[in-house]
């Protein structure tokens, strides 16, 4: 097991980390399938949802231009598709958990947020009842960058006046959550949530410290470890 003595900050995604995403995803696959049959294409969800899966095994940035470049062969076809798509994030739901876990890490953590987001996180997070736990957020919207790209990253450590090494960075995806944390020196654990648990583990160098099944999972894993530091 990583020491990881001295971590004072816990950063978090936002999709599927501490949100659950299977609902708007799968409404947005639902309208894909929609327009696509109204065009004559022959789709079926679960094709649609197995190419979801197979564009994070590959790690694909977007699944759903690979859904339509895969199953729509026509180009005006595929423009007129994606531009009646919405991701409808009024769906979206906070894990059942996601309220108690960061109640009872922000006792002993500071925490943090960064994430790929849409206009609106900090009213989103308010909504759940989760940004009252919540001390930095870094998202993409508000910041003009998106993760991978380090800075996200380093702009979140900046607001925290945190160095990477007292940092852990909590994600569902290697791509956009464990590799960029790692090269700036942060610890990093690997949730294995939504689609995001298809990605399939690279080189030792970037892998995450640790990986857990649900976001529940945290709290002995990071209690065991506060309380042994005390």
């Amino acid at each position: 097991m990583p020491d990881v003595r001295g971590i004072q900050w816990l950063f978090f995604d936002v999709g599927d980390t501490l949100v659950d995403e299977w609902e708007p995803v799968d409404d947005i696959i639902g309208q894909f399938v929609r327009e696509a049959c109204a065009l004559g294409y022959q789709v079926e969800k679960q094709t649609v949802r197995e190419l979801f899966a197979a564009s994070y095994r590959n790690y694909e940035q977007w699944p759903m231009k690979l859904a339509i470049r895969t199953l729509i062969s026509d180009e005006g076809h595929r423009e007129q598709i994606q531009e009646k798509l919405k991701f409808r994030k009024e769906l979206e739901r906070p894990f059942a958990s996601a309220d108690t876990v960061l109640q009872t890490l922000s006792q002993h953590y500071k925490i943090g947020i960064i994430a790929n987001q849409s206009p609106g996180t900090e009213n989103r997070l308010d909504s759940y009842g989760l940004r009252k736990y919540v001390d930095v957020l870094a998202c993409s919207a508000e910041e003009g960058v998106s993760k991978p790209d380090p800075e996200l990253y380093a702009v979140a450590l900046k607001q925290a006046g945190c160095k990477p090494e007292e940092a852990v960075m909590i994600g569902d995806r290697i791509d956009n959550d464990i590799i960029p944390a790692k090269k700036l020196g942060m610890h990093t654990i690997r949730i294995l949530q939504g689609y995001g648990r298809f990605q399939p583990e690279l080189a030792d160098a970037e892998r995450p410290d640790w990986t857990i099944e649900s976001l529940e999972e945290l709290l002995p894993l990071l209690m065991v470890t506060q309380n042994s530091d005390n």
